[in-house]
């Protein structure tokens, strides 16, 4: 709603993924979550789409983080 009512403003709704957090381990008590990345490895997508002019939307942030490192290594588009 806030982004039709406000449409010059970006509002995005971002989905860091699964994370190797305490939060998460909590939730998965006794479960190995060390395949898990760590939360410091979403941070440039983040701070990509801050810097970006992205309409508003549902992102989320491996599939951003995959388009960063696309663009920086010139190896194309991720589909």
């Amino acid at each position: 709603m806030l982004a039709v009512e406000f449409p010059a403003v970006a509002v995005w709704s971002v989905d860091p993924g699964d994370l190797r957090t305490a939060m998460h381990q909590a939730a998965f008590p006794g479960e190995d979550i060390s395949d898990r990345p760590e939360p410091a490895t979403v941070v440039p997508a983040f701070l990509d789409l801050i810097g970006s002019e992205r309409p508003s939307g549902r992102y989320r942030a491996g599939e951003l983080a995959a388009e960063l490192t696309a663009e920086l290594t010139g190896t194309g588009a991720v589909s």
